[in-house]
């Protein structure tokens, strides 16, 4: 199987979804959709949405019903690239080989742009089967998802974004900038910051993909290692990684004293732990045989890429 080519199809099922939810440019008040537009259709790589989706192929064909949780994870996850960017936390100019949200628009509007995509992630996952109608890429999951699986999903997202997942994370890292940490400081940093929004990704897919007991579990130890090591792979870039390939300057952990596995384990170690998550990373997915190949390519991707 060309695993590029499926996770090149995949993302354009997400941007296409994307696109059906977001309020046109020239939809009044014009400036916010314009800000929310800029910053969803930046050219990410959609990692975490298409790895939701992969995680409930496992278990089931029908896709469309996991389309409104997979770009509500987006949502969630570009409100926050807006939010980290800003002044007040990482002061960055550029995101994806363009200006910033706050840059293009101004901070107010930039707030505002991710407030609003916050809140419009879960306005999509809590409408009624007779709006889910509406927009193709909703029908599904309005009409086939049950109450209760909805109210986890929407529950179990909203405690990844908040206090006990990535915000939490933030402040801590806020919190940390500057300081010698000990390493379990650093592991909470990235488990919850980066690794709480893919680990609930992984969830997400098993759950709305019908998986069983074992699988939830199974694939949380999985979604776990992924988070951790994307963050640590997220450090090293910034030491070793080509500016011109990510998009944003590197270098920045260490201007700005970031805490990070490199400034207390050093370059070669880091290096060997992402090696050793790898490993274990792709042992969760023996279970799942040949229907995780396409899984197993992006795992591989997630820890050795170089942008």
């Amino acid at each position: 199987m060309d695993y590029g080519m499926e996770l090149k199809e995949k993302k354009q099922l997400i941007e296409d979804a994307l696109d059906s939810y977001l309020p046109a440019e020239d939809n009044y008040p014009v400036r916010v959709h314009q800000a929310m537009r800029y910053s969803i259709f930046a050219g990410g790589k959609r990692i975490r949405p298409v790895l939701m989706i992969l995680s409930a192929e496992l278990f089931t064909d029908e896709i469309n019903k996991v389309l409104p949780a997979a770009c509500s994870m987006e949502m969630i996850h570009t409100y926050s690239l807006i939010h980290d960017d800003l002044p007040a936390m990482d002061d960055d100019t550029y995101r994806r080989g363009r200006l910033t949200c706050h840059k293009a628009f101004g901070e107010a509007t930039a707030i505002l742009a991710g407030d609003a995509l916050l809140t419009m992630a879960f306005e999509i996952l809590s409408e009624n089967s007779s709006a889910c109608k509406q927009n193709k890429y909703s029908e599904s999951y309005g009409d086939d998802v049950r109450p209760e699986t909805k109210l986890q999903v929407i529950n179990e997202l909203a405690k990844a974004a908040g206090v006990n997942g990535m915000i939490g994370g933030q402040v801590v890292d806020l919190e940390s900038e500057g300081k010698v940490l000990e390493k379990e400081v650093i592991d909470y940093i990235n488990k919850n910051k980066t690794g709480k929004l893919i680990e609930t990704s992984i969830r997400l897919g098993v759950l709305l993909g019908g998986g069983e007991k074992d699988d939830l579990a199974n694939l949380t130890r999985y979604g776990m290692i992924l988070g951790e090591a994307f963050q640590l792979v997220d450090d090293l870039l910034d030491v070793v990684g080509d500016s011109t390939k990510m998009g944003k300057k590197s270098g920045m952990d260490a201007e700005k004293e970031k805490a990070t596995y490199i400034a207390i384990m050093g370059l070669e170690k880091t290096k060997a732990k992402r090696d050793s998550l790898y490993e274990q990373a792709v042992e969760q997915l023996v279970p799942y045989g040949q229907s995780a190949s396409v899984l197993h390519g992006i795992t591989n991707f997630i820890f050795y890429r170089d942008f």
